[in-house]
This record gives C-alpha cells, structure tokens and sequence, in this order.
C-alpha cells in the first residue's frame, strides 16, 4: 500500500510540474514535447498507462504528426489491453513512418490476437524486411505461419529465427512442435533435445 501511494504522489507531482511548465514558462513547444515523450515513457514503464495516454495526447495537440507520441499512445492502449486503439495508434505512426519496424511488429501481435492471420503475417513480413535480423520478429512469424496452415513456411522461418538466436528454447520448442504435428517424428526429438539443452544453458 505504501508503494502505490508513493507511485501516486510522485505521480501527481510530477503532473503538477508539467502543468506549471506549461503556464508559467513559454517555452519552445518542440522541447515540450520532448518533455512530454520522456514523461509518457516513464510512465508506461511504471505501469501507469493513463497519465501516459494523456501526454501522449497533449503531444499531438502540439504536433499531428509527431511519430514518437503516436507510439508511445499506441504502446500505452497495449498496457490496458485497449487493442482497438492500440491497432489505430499503430496505423497512424506507420502512416506518418512506414519504416518503423517496432510498429510493423506490434500490428502483426495485435491483428494476430484479433485473429487477422494474413494482417498479421504482413505486418510480420514488412518487420522483417526492415530488420532481417530480428530473430524475435522471424519466431513471431513462424508461429503465425502455423496457425494458418502453412507448416513448410513455419519451418524455414523459425530455422532463421534459431539461426540468428540459437539458445532461445522456445524457438526449438515450437519447431518440434510442427515438425511433431506434420510426422517429422526424428526432426521433432532433436529440436525438443535443443529446447531443452538452450533451457538449462540460461540456469
């Protein structure tokens, strides 16, 4: 209790001091809303997506197209599980940045747990494309790939994704998974051997 009221107060003043930098100093509104994006970050690491949401929003005001306060209202709508704005969020700042990987990857979780599986698996490619490197953003694809159906594409990416991260059990995991499902028995044991291997190198 006495953790949440200290989050609280810190809170509140730390409003406060937005407020009394907003009416008593005139300020550059480029600098404001370079305060407003370091507030809102440190708020929704804190868990605290409302007061995040609502600098978010003053940003904006100040500058429709400010990417960075785009995200971050889309990644606030996350921590409250508010997936339609979230999803809306997401489409304006890749509207304004179709280069943001971060954004294409987030859509693809978001369509994905709606249940768009094509959506996903375009938001997934386009991340990709843009940071082929991402080990995280080829498993993402992978599993979604599976759901569908497509096993054979299921496969190719999740090898990529071990191939760039080769000591993430659940990458192995989920290929013994389909390996399993498609009666690639001998493929399956191995993978599921290297998941278990790559779980006890992180004890």
């Amino acid at each position: 209790m006495k953790e949440i009221l200290e989050l609280h107060l810190v809170g509140l003043y730390a409003n406060k001091f937005l407020d009394a930098l907003e009416n008593a100093f005139r300020i550059n509104s480029a600098d404001l809303i370079q305060v407003y994006h370091k507030e809102a970050a440190r708020h929704v690491s804190r868990g605290r997506y409302n007061e995040a949401i609502s600098l978010c929003q003053k940003a904006i005001k100040l500058d429709h197209a400010d990417v960075e306060a785009h995200y971050q209202l889309a990644i606030a709508h996350i921590g409250k599980s508010a997936d339609e704005k979230a999803i809306d969020s997401l489409q304006k700042v890749l509207k304004l940045d179709p280069e943001c990987s971060g954004a294409h990857f987030r859509l693809g979780v978001l369509l994905e747990k709606t249940g768009s599986l094509d959506g996903a698996i375009t938001s997934y490619k386009k991340a990709i494309k843009l940071e082929p490197e991402r080990a995280d953003f080829l498993y993402a694809q992978g599993v979604a790939l599976d759901k569908k159906g497509e096993h054979g594409k299921a496969i190719e990416s999740l090898n990529k994704a071990i191939e760039l991260a080769p000591n993430v059990d659940k990458y192995h995991y989920r290929l013994g998974l389909i390996y399993d499902g498609q009666g690639q028995h001998d493929e399956a044991v191995e993978a599921f051997k290297k998941a278990v291997e790559a779980e006890e190198a992180e004890v």
